[in-house]
This record gives C-alpha cells, structure tokens and sequence, in this order.
C-alpha cells in the first residue's frame, strides 16, 4: 500500500515552507521559497501578493522533488497574522499586502485605543487595544476613502492563499483574533467593534472551524503545483497555534514558547477566555483549534536578539551552536555574580513602565567572555520564569514547558531555563513546527473520526526532555532577586 500524505504549507513572513508528512508525522519531504519584504519611508512594511503565492507554489513544488505529491491527500494552511491584503469586488488583489510590521495606522488606532479605552478592548477582543490589520481601515477613511467602502473587502495573506487553492478565502479564529478582530466569548467578530470602524462581516472572510475544508484544490491550482486536483485544502491558521498543534501543546497546563528571535508563549488552558488582568493584557486571548482549549499568547520581546547581541559585541560569530554551549558550560551557575537584565528590544517587558532597558551588573576583572554568555541566558531564562509566573496569576498555571525555536536545538539553553522555570521542559527537535502543525490540519480534514489532540500527539516529533536539578534552589534566590531590580510599573 503507499504511503498517504499530508501537505503542511507555512505562509511565513519572509519564506514559505511546505512539508510533506506521513499519517505518524515523519517529515518525508521539504520545500522552501523566499519571499520579499520591502521597507518603504520609514512606517511602510509591505508585501506582494503575488510573489507570495508564488513562492507557496515554488515550495511544494520542490518538496514534490523529494516526495510524491500525487499520494497527498489533504492540505493545510498556516499562515504569519495580521497582514492585510484589500481586495476588490471579485476578490483581486488592491495594493500590496499590508505587513503585520506595517506601522502606518498607529495613529489612527491611537484615537481608537485612547476613546474606547484598555479595559473594552480587553472584553471585546481579548487584547488591551487596537492595532495591526483592521486599524489600516481607519486609516482609509481618512487618505483613500474609496478602499474603506464596498464592494472592497478586507482579506489576510492566509485566507487569500487559501482562496487560490480551492476558490474560497475562509480562516479560522486564531487569524481573526490576531486581526484584534475577534470576540473570544462569541467566537466571531466583534460586532461593536466592526461597528466602530465601519466594517461589514460579510466584508470579511469565511470564518471555519480549522478542521473543516475551506473546499477542494482547483483544477488550477492542481496544474500551478503538481498537486491532485479534488483534494481538500483547510482554512488558513495562525501560526503560532499552527506550531501548537505541530509540537503537541494540546492540553490544559501546556505552555508553548518558540525561542526565536522573540520568545513567544503560547498558554493553553481548558476554561474560557476570563477577563485579562492588566499585566496580560498586551497578550493574545482566542480558542485553541482544539475544541474546548483556549490559548493566550504573550511575547517577551527579548529572546534570540539578545542573545545574537551577546554573540555579536563579544566577537563569537564564527563558533557554532556547540562551541557556544561549550562556552556557556564554563561559566558556574549564577556567574559568579554577574547579572544581566535582557530587555535590550525597545518594547521592554510586559507589566514594565515604557522604556525599561537592559542591565549588566556586578562585572569584575575575574569575569571572561563565559560568564557575560552564560549571563545573558541567565537572564533570558528569569524573564521567561516572570512571563510564566504572570500567567499563574491569570489563573494559568504552567504543567510543562514546550520549546521549539533556534534554542530548542541548545544544550545548555534548555537545563537552564528548566532550572529557572522549575517545570520539565520538552525540545521538539523539529525545526518546521508551524508546518508540521498544518499537516495536521491537513490529516484531520480526511480523518474526521479522530479527535484533532489525539492526531497532534501521533504525529508529534521527537523531543529532548530536560527537567529541573539542584540548581532549581539557587535560581529561586536569582529570581527574587530579578524581580527586585525591576521598577514598578505605574498604576
């Protein structure tokens, strides 16, 4: 019998991915294409439409170099968030994609935040304010009134790029919630908000459950990418709850954290969405594409840029993954003193007064090139334990940490953020998660009598399992006196 297959696609920011899958999650093939992202003035991130849906089918076709993409049998769809692509009346294309960078609509949005105020945002769309996609809306009305109205009608990269596939734009929840579109509690948009800014649902997508078929590839689509016509293509999902479901974090308790450039949390949790505290409410409030999970995501800012920095200013670009753990391990646990505070990105930290900055602390002559590596981890790895600490207060307790990111593939990284966090931590050793994660989309489209939990668990890769040791108790002491050296945040 031959192998079914299942196609994840991953519309990323600056390359799209495809993976091809068997039914137990083995990766049997892989594609990628670059995609352009253009800096324009000093606001404007935009895209093209166009090089992105060619570069989604220059990916598949590569993996068809090393798989056989006639035994594909579904495809899914995950998508970046928040990038807004104005359609006309037959659904074409009006302008350039609008990037979620894009920051041309943030005083517009401003007015918004400043009228209706923190604490309706946060009921209304599970975040404390309004920004990225719909808030280039207002923008419209004031500079290009004509795309504000219909028959133009508001589509994201995800839902577009699905609409080439099968003939129909549709997305699930997680993209409207990163639109800052989404009523949590209703599970649709917000009909106050749309409202407010002049928009129509029927101006929007078709909004799925992620495990039901946004429709059947197109005879079109089939000839552009090799693939069979027929099959079924699934609505588009954000990736960050795409990656979720590719790494396993589909139970209450689980918390997810890509360790990127960003360190992004992603907590899941079995009651509803509750009304954000202060301290959260920059993070992200929606349903889990697992019936019954929500998800909050958060995002420390800081993470892999600061670690790059460390690399960078103390001249260790040429050592590779290894030689750098290498390194870290010279250094003792607490580094002999020195601290290091990584809020080096200019959002700072979440819960912190604007502008809060980085800090190295306690340096002597004693201290080498180890202690400054090992120091900036340290760091990283308290902010991650004040993140995970946050969310208990919100009545999210943390079981399990999932890491998945450039640093999950660390040796040292790992241990000492379990130390940290004092929870077990998981590395899933696959580096296309959010890819993975829409093969299982893909696979629950034509599996329906699964449970989608149980089909991320089967196809979860494997993981390194890393769990707390006797360092835990010094790392408490480091904690307290972490949170010691940052201000208090206004009231």
């Amino acid at each position: 019998m031959k192998t079914r297959m299942f196609l994840g696609l991953d519309l990323g920011t600056s390359n799209v991915k495809a993976v091809l899958c068997a039914a137990d999650g083995r990766v049997l093939a892989r594609g990628t294409a670059p995609c352009e992202v253009r800096y324009v003035g000093e606001d404007a991130v935009e895209q093209d439409i166009e090089d992105i849906w060619s570069a989604a089918v220059t990916a598949i076709r590569r993996a068809g170099r090393e798989g056989d993409l006639s035994r594909v049998r579904a495809v899914g769809v995950s998508s970046q968030g928040g990038a807004l692509q104005m359609l006309d009346g037959a659904d074409r294309p009006v302008g350039p994609v609008l990037s979620w960078m894009d920051g041309r609509a943030g005083p517009y949005a401003s007015e918004l935040n400043e009228e209706l105020g923190r604490e309706w945002f946060v009921h209304h769309i599970g975040h404390g304010g309004f920004k990225i996609a719909a808030a280039h809306l207002l923008r419209f009305r004031r500079e290009q009134p004509e795309l504000a109205e219909p028959p133009h009608r508001l589509g994201f990269v995800g839902d577009v790029i699905v609409g080439r596939l099968c003939g129909r734009r549709a997305h699930d929840a997680t993209s409207l919630s990163l639109a800052m579109l989404l009523n949590p509690r209703e599970g649709c948009a917000d009909p106050e908000l749309l409202d407010r800014i002049g928009l129509s649902e029927e101006r929007l997508p078709d909004l799925l459950p992620a495990t039901e078929a946004a429709g059947d590839l197109t005879p079109e689509a089939a000839e552009l990418t090799g693939l069979s016509a027929g099959i079924p293509a699934s609505p588009a999902v954000h990736d960050q709850y795409a990656a979720a479901l590719g790494c396993g974090a589909v139970h209450a308790g689980d918390v997810m954290f890509g360790a990127g450039t960003a360190w992004v949390l992603l907590a899941v949790r079995a009651d509803g969405p509750g009304e954000a505290g202060p301290t959260l409410s920059a993070g992200f409030t929606c349903p889990h594409p697992v019936e019954g999970l929500y998800g909050r995501i958060v995002s420390m800012v800081n993470g892999g840029s600061s670690f790059g920095w460390a690399v960078q200013t103390l001249g260790l670009n040429g050592l590779d993954a290894a030689e750098l753990d290498e390194l870290i391990e010279q250094a003792l646990p607490g580094c002999d003193g020195l601290r290091f505070r990584p809020l080096l990105a200019p959002g700072g930290g979440m819960g912190l007064p604007p502008g809060t900055a980085g800090r190295l602390d306690g340096i002597r002559l004693s201290h080498e090139r180890a202690h400054v590596l090992r120091a900036v981890v340290e760091g990283l790895a308290l902010e991650l334990t004040r993140y995970v600490r946050l969310l208990e207060e919100q009545g999210r307790p943390a079981e399990r940490l999932i890491m998945c990111g450039g640093a999950a593939g660390s040796r040292m990284t790992p241990a000492i953020v379990a130390d940290a966090v004092d929870l077990p931590v998981a590395c899933i050793i696959e580096s296309e998660v959010s890819a993975l994660g829409a093969a299982v989309l893909a696979r629950a489209l034509v599996d329906d009598s699964d449970e989608l939990a149980a089909l991320s668990e089967t196809m979860r890769p494997g993981e390194r399992l890393f769990s707390s040791g006797p360092d835990r108790h010094m790392y408490r002491e480091l904690f307290r006196e972490y949170l010691a050296s940052l201000p208090a945040k206004d009231s």
